[in-house]
């Protein structure tokens, strides 16, 4: 019993208290170039941690490592501990933007002042959101002094390389400490404000083209009455207000995603002004679309910045995002980012939202800020189309390639076959540690989805079934024959047809119309095995709208859709 009694006596001298921005608060100070402290609720698809608020702040500009002051211990004494918490946002894993929990010495009556460093954590927010980090700050360090209290310190760390301000998120603090006389101090409410108070209303997120609405109806005045209303546009493309002195007023939203952003201004009788500011995030969605519109057949999509819906199969994935494709087909693919959120299967179907965007030419749908939906799963993907070639019309499909390594794995895991680039991406660091190892010389046939980055497509094997030593026989291969490009697509008159098959055969080209007529047979003939094979169609007696090639072996048939426009 006299044990247990003891351990009841050590627990009952812990000091701890806990904060999360839900009275109005927002930091007790900072150093360096912080900037925009303020106290929010959901903000641009992060919702708080805890609780209904929560402390965003900026970086700008970019420069040194800011500091937010987010608690501060006073009235501790030597040989007190204090191990203080905060969770920060975060979703770029293994780089900048991240944060971590540091603190410094001040004078007990002063936050402002500085008396040397209290270190903190080594350890950054992980990258998958939310995040808690932790540190345990002692008076024992040799440079504390008797009399000095603790700042616990948000440190932002930004890349180097970034040049608009940096937004980060800060939520629930909590600090415990030894310390039988310490005082923990939180940011506060906001001192009290007298006069009028402005409030432009909630952000809001809008369809491009559609009519939004201002609302300054939650303006107050403390002891007397709004005289004045007052809009102003501040940033993003112009609009018309249609009445900028009343409470409400409305504006046509432009016909793409931007970002806007109005102050409301108010005053009474007297002069005295306030004033907020509103942030209208405009989506421009262009609705359901294959991927291969969202392609749009070109090395950039059409569709750039704009918010589209699509569905397709997950041929591949990893912790990033996903490989999609809706058809058996060039163009019919793409690399959705999704930092594991959409949690998918290979197999999957899948339906997803989300913004187009052109990472260092990649086509990419990023619906981090979007959604998923997974249709079914377990299903048979597509056969892996053939290809000699590493070209646009490919990204981001599943394809075959076959041929001689003639170049070992560099530092990045990268190594040629026939000169078209193979990586480890999907597959694992180092080749699995070295489970696979191509040899100078030696034949392999390669299967996976066709990236590209850095400059340069390459197919990503996914696992050990995905590489095959040799070269496969023509009936082993899947493929028979494939349409490499029909160009331009839109045409006017002139369309160019190239295509090759892998067999000696009998082939038939032929176009149709919307409704399925034959127009046209282009060729009807044998063609050798794996020579590339070029046709010319003059549609100038044929009438604008959608067509298909045709081409046909031996009952197998391959379609590739051309539009005609005059």
């Amino acid at each position: 019993m006299q044990y247990f009694i003891s351990i009841v006596f050590f627990i009952s001298f812990l000091i701890s208290d806990t904060y999360s921005w839900e009275d109005g608060g927002t930091i007790l100070g900072s150093y360096g170039n912080l900037a925009n402290p303020a106290n929010v609720g959901p903000t641009d698809g992060v919702a708080p941690y805890d609780g209904d608020y929560m402390l965003t702040v900026s970086e700008d500009p970019i420069d040194g490592t800011p500091q937010a002051f987010i608690a501060w211990v006073t009235d501790i004494s030597s040989g007190d501990e204090i191990t203080a918490c905060f969770y920060g946002y975060d979703t770029t894993a293994g780089s900048s933007p991240s944060m971590r929990i540091w603190g410094n010495w001040s004078n007990n009556d002063d936050i402002t002042s500085y008396s040397g460093s209290a270190d903190g954590n080594e350890s950054y927010t992980a990258g998958n959101g939310w995040d808690q980090v932790c540190h345990t700050f002692s008076t024992s360090q040799e440079n504390w002094e008797e009399g000095d209290a603790l700042v616990v310190q948000a440190r932002l760390y930004s890349s180097s390389s970034a040049t608009d301000p940096v937004q980060y998120y800060i939520d629930l603090v909590e600090v415990t400490t030894t310390s039988t006389t310490a005082t923990i101090h939180f940011p506060g409410p906001q001192d009290p404000v007298e006069g009028p108070i402005a409030d432009a209303g909630p952000d809001q997120t809008v369809d491009a083209g559609s009519i939004v609405t201002l609302d300054g109806s939650g303006s107050y005045h403390t002891d007397g009455e709004i005289t004045e209303y007052y809009w102003e546009q501040v940033s993003g493309p112009s609009v018309l207000l249609d009445d900028e002195e009343s409470v409400t007023t409305t504006f046509t939203a432009p016909n793409e995603t931007t970002t806007l952003h109005f102050d409301l201004s108010v005053n009474d009788s007297s002069g005295q002004q306030s004033s907020d500011t509103v942030t209208i995030n405009v989506i421009a969605s262009a609705g359901t679309l294959t991927i291969a519109e969202i392609q749009g057949e070109e090395d950039a999509s059409p569709y750039v910045d704009q918010y589209v819906n699509t569905s397709g199969y997950v041929i591949a994935k990893n912790d990033n995002g996903f490989f999609l494709q809706d058809a058996e087909a060039a163009w019919s693919g793409i690399w959705v980012l999704d930092f594991g959120d959409a949690n998918v299967s290979v197999g999957d179907e899948v339906e997803v939202s989300g913004q187009v965007v052109e990472y260092y030419n990649l086509t990419e749908l990023d619906i981090t800020d979007g959604s998923s939906n997974v249709l079914s799963s377990n299903n048979t993907l597509f056969n892996p189309i053939l290809i000699t070639q590493a070209t646009e019309a490919y990204e981001s499909v599943l394809v075959t390639v076959a041929g001689v390594c003639d170049g070992l794995p560099n530092e990045y895991g990268e190594w040629t076959l026939s000169g078209i680039t193979i990586d480890d991406y999907l597959y694992g660091d180092d080749w699995g540690g070295g489970s696979f190892m191509p040899e100078i010389g030696n034949e392999y046939t390669i299967t996976g989805p066709l990236n590209y980055a850095y400059s340069l497509f390459r197919v990503n094997p996914r696992d050990d079934n995905d590489i095959q030593n040799g070269l496969l026989s023509n009936s082993e291969l899947i493929q028979d024959f494939s349409v490499l490009e029909a160009y331009p697509n839109p045409f006017n008159p002139d369309l160019t047809i190239e295509f090759s098959t892998l067999n000696t055969e009998l082939i038939e080209v032929s176009i149709y119309d919307i409704m399925g007529h034959k127009v046209a047979v282009l060729f009807s003939g044998i063609v050798e095995s794996n020579q590339l094979q070029t046709l010319n169609w003059d549609a100038a007696n044929y009438s604008s709208g959608d067509y298909f090639i045709q081409l046909k072996s031996n009952g197998q048939l391959k379609t590739h859709k051309i539009t005609l426009i005059k």
